[in-house]
């Protein structure tokens, strides 16, 4: 076993090495990487808040104005202004980056995702017998993915949100519940695991999670807008049609970009979420694995969601750690795996962002079903008991 080990420490020194110097390039290249980037709108968002503009931070000529102000005019937005999508909460959190120059608050921002979801990761991989040096080996394989490297090149709150996610599945009751709460900052990527634990009925959980987000919520009203609390739903739902600014329906890694690649339709976007809702209803059914309950949501969500780009397949990244974590027995077998796709995954940045999507959909859906696949074969390969609690003495 050590020697297979000592092979994957060095691919993974190798894959920070690339991830490393892969997003060193671009940000310190002549891209206006930071400009362009998602952490850019956060940034927008909390000088409107500053301006006391907070009522109207939905609405796109203010966004467009406060832009312009930031980071003057950008060519690569002439379809118009790159639009702040996040809720209103997140705007109410990033204030004080607000009072920052732009490059400094995206570092710290992007800085402090890397952080959470390393320790989000290390907790979700908190199991009796993996050794810490296979557990920091996991972290770090994650952190060096190609989808992570691309999120944290755009300052996405994603890395932040799986870090979240990670910890709600690794924590007990209602710490686990304010972690969920805590990842409405990106509200699209907890439905499926919040679904898994209100139908496990772990209601501290659930119970903590809502407080959470009411106190968000309440957050947002007083220092943003009641207004832009209110405006928050229609926006996230308009996000979601067709010709908005910054949004590229080819280069998802959903069923929509699925469709828009194979010049489907409607139908057959329905399809293959149905599809793939019934395959984690399956795994659900059968698993008696809170890991692999998980794996399953995880890999699922940037598939069924309405926008999902890159960067959510992250969440799809923790999914397939979960998948080894759940079944002891495969480790060794689901490790070459996961290695081998980790590998794969770099193949992504060579071809057009559209094959890049192709391969991250399809690695989504192989995954997935290897974990119907072990939820139906090693169903209780984890641990006892139908919906169980992570240990609460796990480091």
């Amino acid at each position: 076993m050590r020697q297979p080990t000592r092979w994957a420490g060095a691919y993974a020194l190798v894959a920070v090495m690339l991830a490393s110097v892969f997003a060193f390039a671009i940000l310190t290249g002549p891209y206006r990487a930071i400009e362009r980037s998602d952490y850019m709108t956060y940034h927008m968002a909390a000088r409107i808040v500053l301006d006391g503009h907070g009522s109207c931070l939905y609405h796109a000529p203010c966004q467009a104005d406060a832009q312009r102000e930031l980071i003057g005019v950008e060519p690569s937005f002439s379809e118009g202004a790159l639009p702040y999508n996040s809720p209103p909460w997140l705007a109410a959190l990033v204030v004080p980056l607000g009072l920052l120059p732009l490059p400094v608050g995206f570092a710290i921002c992007t800085l402090l995702g890397v952080l959470v979801l390393a320790w989000g990761t290390w907790r979700a991989s908190a199991v009796v017998d993996w050794p810490k040096s296979a557990r920091f080996l996991a972290v770090v394989l994650v952190l060096s993915a190609w989808p992570t490297a691309m999120a944290a090149i755009r300052g996405q709150l994603t890395l932040l949100v799986v870090g979240l996610l990670g910890l709600s599945v690794g924590l007990a009751r209602a710490q686990s519940g304010v972690a969920m709460g805590l990842s409405a900052l990106k509200p699209t990527l907890a439905p499926l695991w919040a679904v898994w634990q209100l139908g496990g009925g772990h209601w501290r959980a659930v119970g903590s999670a809502v407080a959470v987000i009411a106190g968000l919520v309440a957050l947002s009203a007083a220092i943003v807008s009641p207004q832009a609390v209110a405006d928050y739903p229609a926006h996230l739902v308009g996000v979601a049609g067709p010709d908005v600014p910054g949004v590229h329906p080819a280069e998802m890694v959903n069923w929509r970009g699925a469709a828009d690649r194979l010049g489907a339709g409607l139908p057959f976007v329905i399809a293959g979420s149905v599809a793939t809702l019934g395959l984690v209803a399956v795994a659900w059914l059968r698993a008696r694995s809170r890991q692999l309950g998980a794996a399953a949501a995880f890999l699922a969500t940037p598939l069924v969601l309405p926008h999902a780009n890159q960067h959510e397949f992250v969440l799809a990244t923790l999914g397939i750690l979960l998948a080894l974590v759940a079944v002891r027995d495969m480790t060794r077998g689901l490790a070459t795996m996961a290695i081998g796709t980790h590998a794969l995954l770099w193949i992504g940045p060579i071809p057009d962002a559209q094959v890049g999507a192709w391969l991250l959909f399809g690695v989504e859906i192989a995954w997935l079903l290897i974990v119907v696949w072990l939820s139906v074969v090693a169903s209780g390969a984890d641990r006892h008991g139908p919906v169980p609690l992570p240990m609460e003495s796990a480091a």
